[in-house]
């Protein structure tokens, strides 16, 4: 996946100590990879796209692969299930097939925790489920009138949701929201009014159309697409839906502002129950991580870790220079309980009680961590076009 880029203007609402802790060791480089995986071309693209199959020793990797037809070369995705200890290819699924074409897409695959994979190719309006030892369970084309920049979500009760923005005139906006089960069932295709916000582990936030001077609202809707509830912010709150994000635990944080300076996180249970509400500094960015979330803070560099009853620890990145233009930072937590964080010009692995540095990776690695866990990592290497597992020192 590409690096989502944002300035401070449109972002809106990215909000406008302690002293630094001893770190471990900062990798420019990192040692020998223990194994590699590239494509059958140097062009063809790899997402930064990973998932581990829990239990299993096995990674999934989304990538494209060079294929030739009678009169073209063609690049149509791959799943490569590799074994995450010798990096050995247990099997290749290609999406080509005749009759559906050479489909590929940017977007990211969805999984399941038992191994099993969807993906939605929105040019082909095509949706295939493939199992976990790489055969697939099914597919199929859907209607040509689903709008081209929907994307597919898997919630948390198997639940697949293709999402589109079905109108965006002003005031009229409205999306289109398609269910179907594990087994490719239809459950519900509805056009909803409204504007698509996020989808949680198990719910679909929509932004409510409303009349100027009115206060903002969300309504949020289950996996079978019931309104669970709707809750109308405070009058005269400006909800940055741009920035809004979901721990894992199912609340909804909304970064919200009520005047020049008056900037304030709001969370809602999955039941629409207001939990608290935070404020938060100027010029500075909140995003999540597993079951708390970060405040990141661009001019002191200070970086927040808070779970839902407040902040855990606090540390100022003094070793961070930020990278050209505003860069949305990303955050997850580990296999084994730490934090990986992502501010794109550096990348930490994070003790999460005290925020120390177990790892931390300079610019010049040139490459995304897209998995940590028991001293070692699984990067891609965007110079060198590649997926690699390396152990650390």
């Amino acid at each position: 996946m590409k690096k989502f880029v944002i300035t401070l203007l449109a972002a809106g609402m990215i909000f406008s100590n302690a002293p630094e802790l001893a770190v471990a060791k900062s990798y420019g480089t990192l040692p020998q990879a223990v194994w590699v995986q590239k494509s059958n071309a140097e062009y063809v693209p790899i997402h930064e796209e990973l998932f581990d199959v829990p239990g299993k020793n096995t990674v999934y990797m989304h990538m494209g692969e060079e294929k030739a037809s009678a009169t073209k070369v063609w690049m149509p995705d791959i799943l490569r299930a590799v074994d995450s200890n010798t990096g050995k290819v247990k099997w290749t699924f290609s999406f080509a097939k005749p009759g559906y074409g050479w489909p590929s897409t940017e977007d990211a695959f969805s999984y399941a925790p038992d191994g099993s994979v969807y993906a939605y190719f929105a040019s082909e309006q095509l949706l295939y489920a493939v199992t976990a030892s790489g055969k697939e369970s099914w597919s199929k084309q859907l209607n040509t009138d689903i709008p081209y920049t929907s994307k597919l979500y898997r919630l948390a009760d198997g639940t697949l949701l293709i999402a589109g923005e079905k109108s965006s005139k002003r005031g009229a906006e409205s999306v289109q929201l398609i269910g179907f089960d594990k087994n490719g069932k239809q459950k519900f295709n509805k056009v909803i009014s409204g504007k698509l916000v996020t989808v949680t582990n198990s719910q679909i936030v929509i932004e409510v159309p409303t009349k100027e001077g009115q206060s903002m609202k969300v309504d949020v809707y289950n996996a079978s697409l019931k309104r669970v509830f709707q809750y109308a912010f405070p009058k005269g709150t400006y909800v940055n839906f741009y920035t809004t994000f979901a721990l894992s635990d199912g609340t909804i944080i909304f970064p919200t502002t009520s005047g020049q300076k008056n900037n304030k996180l709001i969370a809602l249970s999955p039941n629409g129950k207001a939990l608290w509400g935070r404020p938060v500094p100027q010029q500075s960015l909140a995003f999540s991580a597993g079951k708390g979330y970060f405040v990141f803070q661009y001019s002191s560099k200070k970086l927040g870790y808070y779970d839902q009853k407040g902040l855990v620890k606090e540390r100022t990145l003094t070793n961070y220079t930020m990278a050209e233009g505003d860069i949305l930072p990303k955050a997850q937590a580990t296999a084994d309980g730490k934090l990986l964080v992502d501010l794109i010009s550096r990348q930490y692995v994070l003790d999460p009680k005290t925020l120390a540095s177990v790892h931390e990776f300079a610019p010049s690695m040139k490459g995304t961590i897209l998995d940590y866990r028991n001293n070692s990592v699984i990067i891609y290497n965007w110079d060198q076009n590649q997926i690699s597992k390396h152990l650390l020192k």
